[in-house]
């Protein structure tokens, strides 16, 4: 009993619990005056034991780290625009903290998942599917006790439907290749379970809640990207991507009588492209007057406001991000995270495409595209939970 009980109770195991529940970074603490929150908690647990088991002497993960050095030497660049914008622009307290949540931790979550789940990497990601299996459950059971925004759209656990949107998009991903593993099952005392088929069943689940969510950007992208990874890789589950495909386009065609669809396609003053219209000229002419550092995370809102009186009446108020990754990395990073990312992301597509007929490799290339089309109209890493996943999937393949 107490061999079992240990086989569980270890490193690998904890991680992969994390992983299926980023969520938990929406309960927040304040220890001493420092902000953290659940999530962030448990990721310092886990870097503790990992530390102190001195995985880091490792052979392999010093293997690791050479193989990768030049991505690493980016990563540090986007590191220093960082924290070059946050200092000259006067906002230590919150751009560190913001700097934390969506860069620090996140980045060392995924790290210590790729050293422990190097052989079976299959494995992290199927924490985090389960992850998003759980939080579309909850949402569809909001659905059905009419837990809705005023305007009709799904949210879950989240505070906005395209968050939940930009949650399960990965995961569909994720799910769409994985279910192609068709010899491997699930066994329990009654019955096997094919992969395919528990794969099949909460696909159509998120998809479902997909559809609620009301995201245009996030379908759009997800279509698309689908369209790109198919492209590239004909193996990818041909059937049931041309599903998702035709349940995407039909999506819209039932959108075709809908108000927000007319004011989308319209590009009706009141629509939320123009609304983000509004918002990207502001951001560009923050950009403008702060070339170089930027705003500093945590600044965006302020700031915004600030530069109203440059601009008609915005049709947003509360707007804590620029509703684009691009301009996001620009404002929080200055001129040398922009272009260290945007370098980071041309070198890594280059070097995963080669390993294209790889099912991680596939994966992982399908959730960054995703990332980055998304990443045009929202602001699709800047977020504790969105910014591991995307670091996950910037990590395994290598």
């Amino acid at each position: 009993m107490k061999k079992e009980i240990k086989s569980i109770i270890n490193l690998e195991n904890l991680v992969g619990i994390i992983l299926a529940l980023l969520p938990l970074y929406l309960i927040k603490f304040v220890f001493w005056g420092v902000p953290l929150n659940f999530l962030e908690i448990m990721i310092i647990g886990a870097l503790s034991w990992w530390l102190a088991e001195k995985r880091w002497r490792h052979p392999d993960w010093k293997d690791f780290l050479k193989n990768n050095k030049f991505f690493f030497i980016l990563i540090s660049l986007v590191f220093l625009g960082l924290f070059l914008s946050v200092f000259f622009n006067d906002n230590l307290k919150a751009g560190l903290g913001i700097i934390k949540g969506w860069f620090i931790f996140p980045l060392a979550l995924a790290l210590m998942a790729v050293d422990l789940f190097r052989d079976k990497k299959s494995r992290a990601l199927g924490f985090f599917y389960g992850s998003a299996v759980g939080v579309a459950f909850l949402a569809l059971a909001g659905y059905f006790l009419g837990q809705m925004t005023y305007d009709g759209r799904l949210r879950g656990i989240f505070n906005s439907p395209n968050y939940l949107a930009m949650y399960l998009s990965p995961a569909i991903l994720i799910g769409l290749t994985l279910a192609q593993n068709k010899n491997v099952k699930i066994k329990t005392e009654n019955y096997n379970l094919s992969i395919k088929s528990f794969y099949g069943l909460s696909l159509v689940m998120m998809l479902g809640v997909l559809y609620l969510t009301y995201s245009y950007a996030a379908w759009i992208a997800l279509a698309l990207t689908m369209v790109i990874i198919f492209i590239l890789n004909k193996k990818f589950a041909v059937k049931l991507a041309f599903l998702v495909l035709l349940l995407l386009g039909a999506l819209f065609y039932f959108q075709a009588d809908k108000s927000k669809w007319a004011d989308f396609v319209s590009l009706n003053e009141r629509s939320s492209l123009a609304s983000r219209s509004m918002i990207w000229q502001s951001a560009g002419k923050l950009i403008q007057d702060n070339p170089f550092w930027g705003v500093g995370s945590g600044n965006f809102q302020e700031k915004y406001l600030e530069y109203q009186k440059y601009f008609p009446p915005y049709l947003e108020w509360a707007v804590p991000h620029p509703h684009n990754l691009y301009l996001a990395f620009y404002l929080y990073a200055g001129i040398t995270g922009l272009l260290a990312f945007l370098l980071l992301i041309f070198l890594w597509m280059k070097k995963i495409i080669l390993q294209k007929k790889e099912t991680i490799a596939i994966i992982a290339l399908g959730i960054i595209i995703y990332f980055l089309l998304h990443g045009l109209v929202d602001t699709t890493y800047f977020k504790n939970d969105l910014a591991v996943i995307f670091w996950l999937a910037f990590f395994l393949p290598l």
